[in-house]
C-alpha cells in the first residue's frame, strides 16, 4: 500500500506500531498486557477489546485532521464508532482479509449476543460485531501493522463513499460530508 500522509497519524500511539510484515512482533515491542489465553478468547470477547481499539484509532485518526471543537470532534467520532459505518467497513475490508482474518471476522460476526444496537439492522450489527473481532484480534496478537494498514483502508474508503451494499449506495453523501468537513 503506498505511503499516505494519512498513515502518519498514529504514529506514536503504540497501535500503529510497525512490527514487521502482518505484525511479527519484534523484540523491543512488547505488548501492553500479557494476554495468555488470546487464542481461546470467543468472537464477543474479541469483540469487546476490538471496540475499544477501534474507537480510540477512529479519535486519533480525527483528532489529527484539523483544528475542530470538540464537542463537534466528539460527534464526527460517534458517527464513525457505530454498527452502520462499521458494517460499511466490512464490505470495504472484505475482500483484502487473509483468510485467518476473514474466519476470525466470521466467528465474531457469527456470535449471538444478548444485546443489538439501537436505530441498526440486526445485520449491521453482526458486520460490525466481525469487524471488532477482527480489530480485537490483530491488536492482542501484537499484528499493528496489518491493524493499521486495515484501519487506513477503512478510513480513505469511507471518505470515498465506498462500502455501501447497492441497496444503499444513493445515502452515501452522509458519511463522507463528516469526514471531510473540517473548517470549524
Amino acid at each position: 500500500m503506498e505511503e499516505s500522509i494519512r498513515e502518519k497519524d498514529l504514529e506514536g500511539t503504540g497501535i500503529g506500531a510497525d512490527n514487521g510484515a502482518y505484525g511479527e512482533e519484534s523484540p523491543d515491542d512488547a505488548s501492553i498486557l500479557d494476554i495468555s489465553r488470546k487464542d481461546e478468547l470467543g468472537g464477543l470477547s474479541l469483540a469487546y477489546i476490538g471496540d475499544a481499539v477501534f474507537e480510540l484509532m477512529v479519535r486519533l485518526y480525527m483528532t489529527e485532521h484539523g483544528s475542530i471543537r470538540v464537542e463537534k470532534l466528539h460527534k464526527r467520532v460517534t458517527e464513525t464508532v457505530n454498527a452502520g459505518t462499521q458494517s460499511r467497513i466490512s464490505y470495504i475490508l472484505k475482500d483484502r482479509l487473509t483468510d485467518e482474518e476473514a474466519e476470525v471476522f466470521r466467528r465474531g460476526r457469527n456470535q449471538k449476543s444478548q444485546t443489538a444496537a439501537r436505530h441498526q439492522s440486526i445485520t449491521d450489527y453482526r458486520r460490525a460485531t466481525g469487524l471488532e473481532a477482527l480489530f480485537g484480534w490483530l491488536y492482542i496478537h501484537d499484528r499493528r501493522a496489518r491493524l493499521r494498514e486495515l484501519f487506513m483502508i477503512a478510513m480513505e474508503g469511507l471518505e470515498k463513499g465506498e462500502g455501501l451494499p447497492p441497496e444503499r449506495e444513493a445515502s452515501s453523501e452522509v458519511l463522507t460530508e463528516i469526514l471531510q468537513d473540517n473548517d470549524d
